[in-house]
């Protein structure tokens, strides 16, 4: 079985959402990972974050305890979108350096505080991960990630994605948001097990 995940570097429930992901890979289900920009109107220097933002921290802390994730809540909310381009372009067209420029991505925004809006940071995280840094810039700006995220969130529409994170599985289950582990796995083998009923 396969499922999708959008996701924005800058969401912290998406950060998060590495455990959830990581219950399906342990499930036998293979998983791709979407961009969704969560925040298009935030500018390309980045904004401080809001008051808002900042009082649902404790109720993120407790969640990342949970789930044995470093969490620093960042001052900062950075404009993701060169992230969210330059990572679908390595999910393209270097698909083996994917999920640990991805995981790189997430820990600069939540963990080392690095403005991942930054195109220096960028790509110093794709060079790290192991990609060709000028193939990939020379990609994105031809326009390959801008396409990439752009269909990414068409089909995020087209599937009832309103926000990150949000799961589709084997094409039918929509799970949005960040459900509990229990529920999240509950549901999941729920649909593995009617799947092989099916194929009996």
């Amino acid at each position: 079985m396969e499922a999708i995940v959008w996701s924005d570097y800058v969401c912290p429930w998406a950060y998060l959402r590495q455990d959830r992901t990581a219950i399906l890979l342990g499930l036998g289900v293979a998983v791709t990972q979407l961009p969704y920009e969560l925040h298009p109107e935030t500018p390309l220097r980045g904004m401080a974050m809001s008051e808002r933002a900042q009082t649902r921290f404790t109720q993120i802390y407790a969640a990342m305890d949970e789930a044995a994730m470093p969490f620093v809540a960042p001052a900062r909310t950075p404009n993701s979108r060169l992230a969210l381009e330059v990572s679908e372009v390595v999910r393209l067209r270097a698909p083996g350096t994917f999920r640990p420029l991805s995981a790189s991505l997430f820990a600069a925004h939540f963990v080392t505080g690095d403005d991942i809006g930054d195109p220096a940071v960028i790509y110093r995280l794709v060079a790290a991960a192991g990609a060709a840094e000028s193939e990939i810039a020379a990609a994105v700006d031809r326009g390959e990630g801008a396409a990439g995220v752009e269909s990414a969130r068409a089909a995020a529409l087209d599937a009832g994605v309103t926000g990150t994170p949000a799961w589709l599985v084997g094409g039918r289950l929509l799970i949005p948001g960040l459900q509990p582990r229990e529920t999240f796995t509950r549901l999941v083998r729920r649909m593995l097990t009617r799947d092989s009923f099916g194929q009996a």
